[in-house]
């Protein structure tokens, strides 16, 4: 490839793509904390059924504990 090649390769692309502008328009921080403050956390009731069988097996079946951690 010839410099010539290069250039127009690069012209082209800078004419296909617009330059990419990086700053934000505004601060999207309050607003992440607005949504949180306002949307309370609902857990699923079945969820809850889960984590308390989680609970009772380990419970009923200790060395299970150990079938788990072997595969994390």
């Amino acid at each position: 490839m010839t410099e010539h090649d290069e250039r127009q390769i690069r012209d082209a692309l800078k004419q296909s793509f617009p330059p990419v502008n990086a700053e934000l328009g505004r601060d999207l921080w309050p607003d992440v904390l607005r949504r949180l403050d306002v949307r309370p956390v609902k857990v699923p009731w079945y969820d809850w059924v889960l984590a308390c069988l989680s609970v009772i097996m380990f419970l009923a079946f200790p060395r299970l504990v150990f079938v788990f951690a072997y595969h994390l």
